[in-house]
């Protein structure tokens, strides 16, 4: 008995996009889950904190020589760097330390570590 493989490179090469994509769409599922976890959980006197949050995908486009610049986008592309969720108050680390008895400190953390292994809390001046 003779088994032929025909277009073997070309099979390779789909089921490799095939996963590609399958775990794009179950990255892009636990931001999703992980983005409304944390709203949630962000403790509320204004609202405001709670209403700031917002997740973007950002790519890297490159403008010649030694020239790039990162681009944060709404809509999702094929193949995002990262997923980024961030939020512009300037206190909301405060309550993520703890500063606010309606959540838990680090809840940002917790909310992201149900669906990631490893979480990266950062904080920036703008």
């Amino acid at each position: 008995m003779t088994i032929t493989v025909v277009n073997l490179n070309s099979s390779i090469a789909n089921l490799n996009r095939d996963v590609d994509k399958e775990i794009e769409k179950e990255l892009r599922a636990r931001s999703l889950k992980a983005f409304a976890d944390v709203k949630l959980m962000t403790p509320v006197d204004t609202g405001q904190a709670r209403n700031s949050w917002y997740i973007g995908y950002t790519e890297r486009y490159f403008d010649g020589e030694g020239s790039s610049s990162n681009i944060t986008i709404i809509t999702p592309k094929d193949k995002p760097q990262e997923i980024i969720v961030t939020n512009g108050v300037t206190y909301i680390q405060f309550l993520n330390n703890g500063h606010s008895k309606q959540a838990p400190i680090k809840f940002i953390e917790s909310a992201f570590r149900k669906y990631f292994d490893s979480v990266e809390v950062e904080v920036t001046n703008g």
